[in-house]
C-alpha cells in the first residue's frame, strides 16, 4: 500500500511540474491564449489534446465494466462509433478549423453565433453547453470513487475530490489550456500502458491464453458473446443507430471542438483524424481483460471492477500506483478541460453578450472564477449526491451533439439562418429530453432506436423548414460566401 501511494502521488507532483513549465509563452490575460493557446499547437499536441478529451476515466473502468455487464453489444458500439468519428472528422475538422479562423473562436459558441451572424445563438448554445457539461464532470468523480473505494492505496475519496479539485483548478489558473495539453501526453501514456499490462496479466494467467479465455466465456456465459435482439437498449436497432447518431455528434462536445481550435492548421486536423485510430490499440486488451473477468471472477458486485480486480489480483504494488495515478489524471484532465471549456463559454459567449464592452483581461479573469466555481460545485455534488447524474450521462451526449446540424449546414446550406438554426436546436434539445425521460428512451421508440436519432432528425427538419420560411440576413450570406473562399486560400490570407 505504502508503495502504491508514493507511486500514485509521484505522478500527481510530475503532472503538476509539467503545467507549471508549460507555462512559458502563456498569455495570461489573452481569451485566445487561455482557450486554444492562440492556435499555436502542432500535430502532436493536437494529437493528446483531442484523444485526451475522448478517453477519461470511464474507457479505463466503464468499458470493461459495460462488456462485462451486458456483453459484445457495448463493446461493438464503442469501436464502432468513435473510429466512424474520425471518419467523419477528416472531412468536418478542417472546416470547423476554418470558420472558427474567419470568425476569431474559442468555443463552439463563437463560430455558430459568428457564422449566422446571432449574440442570441451564441447564448443558446453556451447554455445548452453548459447545462450538458455537467453530468461529464460528475462522471469523472464517480469514476474516481470507484477506483479508489477498491484498490484501496491509502486515499480516501473525499481526499480523492479534493486533491482532483485542487489540482484541475491548478492546470488552468496556471497556463489556460496550455497545461491540460502538456499533461495530457504523460496521461495517455500512463493510460494506455495500464491498460496494455492489465490485458497482458490476464492474458498469462488464463490457461490456454486469449482463446482460453474466449472458450470458457462460450462454455459458462454464452450471452455475452452475442448481441441480444430483446427490445430496449441492448438490441441491434438500438445499438446501429447509437453509433449512427454519436458518430455524427461527436466532435460538437464542447471540449473536443475546443480542442480543434488549438491547431495551427486545417492540414494538422486531417493529418490527426488518421493517426487518431492507432490510439485504439488499448481496445482488445480492454476486451481481453473484461472477458476475463467473465471467466474467472463471475459475480463481481460492481461490474465497474472488472479491470481493477484483475490488477489486483496480478500485479505487483507499484504497478497499482501507477493504474491509480493514471486514471486519477485521466479524470482530472477531463474535469480542468470541462471547467475551462464552461468558464470561456459563459464568460465570453454569455457575459459578453450581456456586457459586449466587457474588457478582455475582465474576461479571462472571470474564466478562472467560473472554472473554480464549476469545479466546486461539481465535487460538492459528489460528496454529497455520488449518484445524482450517473443516469443523465447518454442525455448529455444528446443534448449537446444537437448543434451538429447547425454546424453541418453552415458549411453547405448558404441559405441556413439563425432563426431556422435556433429553433433547430432548441427543438433538439428538448425532444430528446422528452424522448428520454417521459417516453422511456430506447424501449419507447419506433423500432428501438436511439431517441438521439429522432431528435436530430426533428432538429434538421426544423432547421430547414424556418430557414426556407424566413429571411436570411446579407451578412449571414456573405459570411457563408467568406467560408467558401477559406477553400482555396491558406491560413495566412484567412485573415485578409
Amino acid at each position: 500500500e505504502i508503495m502504491a501511494f508514493a507511486i500514485f502521488a509521484l505522478i500527481l507532483i510530475a503532472s503538476l511540474v509539467i503545467a507549471i513549465l508549460s507555462k512559458r509563452g502563456a498569455v495570461s490575460s489573452d481569451m485566445g491564449d487561455v482557450m486554444t493557446a492562440g492556435g499555436s499547437f502542432g500535430a502532436f499536441l493536437v494529437f493528446f489534446i483531442s484523444v485526451g478529451e475522448i478517453y477519461s476515466i470511464g474507457t479505463m473502468i466503464g468499458t470493461p465494466g459495460s462488456i462485462y455487464a451486458n456483453g459484445a453489444t457495448y463493446g461493438l458500439w464503442f469501436i464502432c462509433y468513435i473510429l466512424l468519428a474520425y471518419c467523419v472528422g477528416y472531412f468536418m475538422n478542417p472546416a470547423i478549423w476554418r470558420m472558427g479562423q474567419l470568425s476569431g473562436a474559442t468555443s463552439i459558441g463563437d463560430v455558430i453565433g459568428w457564422r449566422y451572424n446571432s449574440k442570441a445563438l451564441q447564448v443558446i448554445v453556451a447554455i445548452v453547453a453548459i447545462i450538458f457539461l455537467t453530468p461529464w464532470i460528475q462522471n469523472q468523480f464517480s469514476g474516481m470513487a470507484i477506483l479508489f473505494e477498491y484498490l484501496n492505496i491509502g486515499v480516501s475519496f473525499i481526499a480523492a475530490v479534493v486533491i482532483a479539485t485542487v489540482l484541475a483548478f491548478i492546470y488552468i489558473a496556471v497556463a489556460g489550456i496550455r497545461a491540460p495539453a502538456w499533461v495530457s501526453v504523460m496521461k495517455d501514456i500512463l493510460l494506455v500502458c495500464s491498460i496494455i499490462v492489465v490485458g497482458i496479466a490476464a492474458i498469462v494467467k488464463m490457461p490456454g491464453g486469449v482463446g482460453g479465455i474466449f472458450h470458457k466465456v462460450a462454455d459458462t456465459h454464452p450471452e455475452q458473446l452475442i448481441i441480444s435482439t430483446k427490445p430496449g437498449e441492448t438490441n441491434v436497432e438500438f445499438t446501429m443507430s447509437t453509433i449512427l447518431f454519436q458518430m455524427l455528434g461527436f466532435y460538437m462536445l464542447p471540449i473536443s471542438f475546443q480542442a480543434l481550435l488549438t491547431s495551427k492548421s486545417d492540414h494538422t486536423l486531417r493529418k490527426n483524424s488518421i493517426l487518431m485510430p492507432l490510439y485504439m490499440i488499448m481496445f482488445p486488451f480492454l476486451v481481453i481483460a473484461a472477458y476475463y473477468a467473465v471467466a474467472q471472477i463471475p459475480n463481481l458486485e460492481n461490474s465497474d471492477w472488472s479491470l481493477l480486480a484483475i490488477a489486483v489480483d496480478t500485479l505487483p504494488n507499484w504497478m497499482i500506483g501507477v493504474i491509480a495515478g493514471g486514471g486519477a489524471l485521466t479524470a482530472i484532465l477531463v474535469m480542468a478541460m470541462s471547467a475551462l471549456c464552461v468558464g470561456g463559454l459563459f464568460s465570453k459567449n454569455i457575459m459578453g453578450v450581456i456586457k459586449p464592452d466587457l474588457e478582455e483581461k475582465k474576461m479571462t479573469s472571470l474564466v478562472r472564477v467560473v472554472t473554480a466555481v464549476f469545479l466546486i460545485a461539481g465535487a460538492i455534488v459528489a460528496l454529497y449526491f455520488p449518484a445524482l447524474m450517473a443516469n443523465v450521462t447518454t442525455i448529455a451526449y444528446g443534448g449537446l451533439s444537437q448543434t451538429f446540424i447547425a454546424v453541418i449546414l453552415g458549411f453547405f446550406w448558404k441559405k441556413a439562418n439563425k432563426y431556422g438554426v435556433g429553433s433547430g436546436i432548441v427543438c433538439g434539445v428538448l425532444s430528446y429530453a422528452f424522448m428520454q425521460l417521459g417516453m422511456g428512451g430506447a424501449a419507447g421508440m419506433p423500432f428501438g432506436f436511439n431517441p438521439g436519432f429522432y431528435a436530430m432528425a426533428i432538429n434538421l427538419i426544423v432547421t430547414v423548414i424556418i430557414s426556407i420560411a424566413t429571411t436570411t440576413d446579407e451578412t449571414t450570406l456573405k459570411r457563408f460566401e467568406y467560408y467558401q473562399m477559406t477553400k482555396v486560400v491558406k491560413k495566412a490570407k484567412l485573415i485578409e
